[in-house]
C-alpha cells in the first residue's frame, strides 16, 4: 500500500538528475512503458510544460511511468512525474496515509483541497521537504479511478517554485484519460 507514493518521494529526492537526463531527449515521441494491465487501450496522459525533456525511463522506479524535466538554475531541476498504483481503499484513506508518511519523515504536508483536471476532480496536496539540494516543494494531483491511484507529482526547489508555478499548474490540470496514444506534446501510459 502506498508504494507508489513512497517510491516517488524517495526517487525525487535521491535520484541523480544527471543520470535521469543521461538519455533525455527534447520533447519528441516519448519512450513510455505501459502499465502491466492495460484496460481497453485507455491511456492516462498529461501535457508537460513547453521545452521540458523526457527523463530516461530506464532509471525510473517501476510505478513511475514517465518523468519530464525542465531547466532550473540549480542542480535540482523542476520535474513532473506520473505514476500509478493499484489501491482498493478510498482516496480519503490514501491521503490520510500520505499525511502520516510525511509527518513521520518530518515533511510539511498540506491538503490543498481539490483541483479540476481533464480527468475529473482530484486531490491537490503540497509537500515541503529538506534535501541535499535545499528545500524542495512538491505538488501532488491524486486521482482514484477504478481501483487505481494516479499521482502526478511536480517538484522543484522551493525558491524556484514560483517561477514554474503557472506552467506546472497547467500541466497538473491537463491530467486526462484518452483512447488516443500519446503524442509528441503529451506524456502518459496505458491505464493499469
Amino acid at each position: 500500500m502506498l508504494k507508489l507514493y513512497k517510491t516517488t518521494l524517495a526517487m525525487l529526492l535521491t535520484a541523480s538528475f544527471s543520470s535521469l537526463m543521461l538519455h533525455a531527449a527534447p520533447q519528441q515521441q516519448p519512450q513510455i512503458q505501459p502499465s502491466q494491465q492495460p484496460v481497453q487501450g485507455e491511456t492516462v496522459q498529461f501535457t508537460p510544460p513547453p521545452g521540458w525533456r523526457n527523463a530516461d525511463d530506464t532509471a525510473l522506479p517501476e510505478h513511475v511511468k514517465v518523468m519530464v524535466v525542465g531547466k532550473g538554475s540549480n542542480e535540482f531541476p523542476p520535474s513532473i512525474s506520473l505514476g500509478t498504483e493499484t489501491y482498493s481503499g478510498t482516496l480519503k484513506q490514501y491521503l490520510k496515509r500520505i499525511k502520516e508518511i510525511n509527518s513521520s519523515k518530518g515533511n510539511e504536508w498540506k491538503d490543498l483541497g481539490t483541483i479540476r483536471t481533464e480527468a475529473g476532480t482530484a486531490s491537490l496536496s503540497q509537500v515541503d521537504k529538506k534535501s541535499e539540494w535545499g528545500d524542495v516543494r512538491m505538488m501532488h494531483v491524486i486521482l482514484n479511478k477504478n481501483g487505481t491511484i494516479y499521482i502526478l507529482t511536480a517538484a522543484s526547489l522551493k525558491e524556484e517554485f514560483p517561477k514554474f508555478y503557472k506552467e506546472i499548474f497547467n500541466s497538473l490540470r491537463s491530467l486526462r484519460f484518452s483512447n488516443i496514444p500519446s503524442t509528441s506534446n503529451t506524456y502518459g501510459s496505458e491505464s493499469p
